[in-house]
């Protein structure tokens, strides 16, 4: 099987692995920039704004009173999310590259139509994906990426409330969020920009434990829902450099109709620093 073929056969397993995510997931480089047999560690960081929604089952329980069950959807207005990756990539030939990421993220939103706060810290993250040149001519060549991260923030705190009416409680959100796409690529000896689109899915969960006094009435609400986002396309670019002999950085963005994000990362080959492995 060609390297071009095996690219193909191996995005198509990412998309049966993870069913549905947003924007906000670094990417990197977009073109591989090792030679067969070669690895390199490096260092990415994202940060990304998402307007989500979440559709699932509330259950209201008022303490010696009734329980009421009912479907419940609202938004995540303006969810910001900060990563942070470790990065491995190896490359199986010279134009297909494989990479790992693991590290952690977090995410912080308003919640529309509760008037209420999700504040979640830091969790464990982490990631697989591939690239590929799929054409060159000269200077110019088409690239495609796929990849798939798990994001897991800590459990967030859920807060609202207007004098003596108060929500407090946890949340937690996990999602998987798969992206598929290509990029026009010029390159030269050091540097090289490119530009192109992608689609993305996500696949995640929140579950909320709240609870709430309201007049004379205290109780629960225990909320558990999936979330989405409505753009499940969008465009990427970016740029990359030649730092140094043993170094690469890039800085790159992502745009979509309800999100966008902005990263950078730095790759460095340890065999240019440390002779053969």
């Amino acid at each position: 099987m060609s390297g071009k073929m095996a690219f193909l056969s191996l995005s198509i397993g990412l998309a049966v692995a993870a069913s549905s995510a947003w924007a906000g997931v670094p990417m990197g480089p977009a073109m591989p920039i090792l030679e067969k047999g070669q690895w390199a560690v490096g260092v990415e960081y994202a940060y990304g704004d998402a307007d989500l929604t979440s559709k699932g089952t509330n259950v209201d329980s008022i303490v010696d009173g009734p329980s009421e069950r009912y479907r419940d959807k609202f938004t995540l207005s303006g969810m910001k999310t900060n990563m942070i990756f470790g990065r491995i990539e190896y490359a199986l030939c010279k134009d297909w590259d494989v990479f790992v990421r693991l590290g952690v993220a977090d995410a912080d939103a308003g919640i529309s139509g509760r008037d209420a706060d999700l504040d979640g810290g830091f969790g464990f993250s982490g990631g697989l994906g591939t690239r590929a040149t799929l054409y060159r001519s000269g200077p110019w060549q088409i690239d495609g990426l796929a990849q798939v991260t798990w994001v897991n923030p800590d459990d967030g705190r859920y807060k609202a409330g207007i004098a003596d009416d108060y929500y407090v409680g946890t949340a937690k959100l996990d999602y998987l969020h798969s992206q598929f796409g290509l990029a026009a690529v010029y390159r030269t000896e050091t540097w090289g920009l490119w530009a192109g689109p992608f689609f993305q899915m996500i696949d995640g969960d929140l579950d909320l434990d709240v609870r709430y006094s309201v007049g004379e009435d205290t109780g629960r609400s225990k909320f558990s829902g999936d979330v989405e986002e409505k753009s499940c396309f969008g465009v990427s670019l970016g740029a990359d450099c030649e730092l140094g002999p043993n170094l690469v950085g890039w800085l790159e963005g992502q745009l979509t109709g309800d999100s966008w994000m902005v990263g950078v990362g730095v790759l460095i080959r340890p065999d240019r620093l440390l002779g053969d492995w």
